[in-house]
């Protein structure tokens, strides 16, 4: 998809609002978006003016962004979240990737030894946060991902997994983690 302004028409607005409404991108990157391709057509279209365009209403729970929502986490910030996550979540596992996708052989060797268990436990692709990658790493202590926490104490990585899994250290823990969810 090129915005170049001369591939930009009056006629060609309902088109580049389905294929922006279609992207997978955050609403502020489409705002940006639809904001340069609204632009660039108001520069090359005289009758910009009158078309009509149509948006559809915003879902209840969507939030007016403010200036300060673009402010950069302070690491203080992503302790807070960090704890958060600790606290909400029984047995929370920070990884690459996701529990159906992981991205590294570590993150899948926990996911599988999780899984094994048959808990339901949260996790957190680090992958897709670069604040909660390093400050993960910050708040435990510890260097590498994945990292395990069971009833908000952190456990240890994927090598530490496997010999709490192997000595069944980690199954006792996590039938307190299972008592804690119901």
């Amino acid at each position: 998809f090129n915005l170049h302004s001369s591939f930009i028409s009056s006629s060609s607005i309902p088109n580049l609002l389905h294929l922006l409404s279609n992207l997978k991108m955050s609403r502020v990157s489409f705002s940006l978006l639809l904001s340069l391709a609204l632009a660039l057509l108001a520069t090359q279209c005289h009758s910009f003016a009158s078309t009509k365009i149509a948006f559809a209403r915003p879902a209840a729970d969507t939030k007016l962004m403010m200036s300060d929502d673009f402010l950069q986490e302070t690491p203080e910030d992503t302790k807070e979240r960090i704890q958060e996550l600790v606290d909400n979540h029984p047995v929370l596992l920070f990884m690459k990737g996701s529990k159906l996708f992981p991205q590294c052989g570590f993150s899948n060797t926990a996911v599988q030894i999780l899984q094994d268990f048959n808990i339901d436990f949260h996790t957190v692709d680090v992958l897709s946060d670069q604040a909660i990658r390093e400050g993960v790493k910050e708040y435990s202590q510890w260097p590498t991902i994945p990292q395990l926490y069971v009833c908000g104490e952190f456990i240890g990585g994927s090598d530490i997994m496997i010999e709490l899994y192997q000595t069944g250290e980690l199954g006792e823990m996590i039938e307190k983690a299972k008592a804690d969810l119901m």
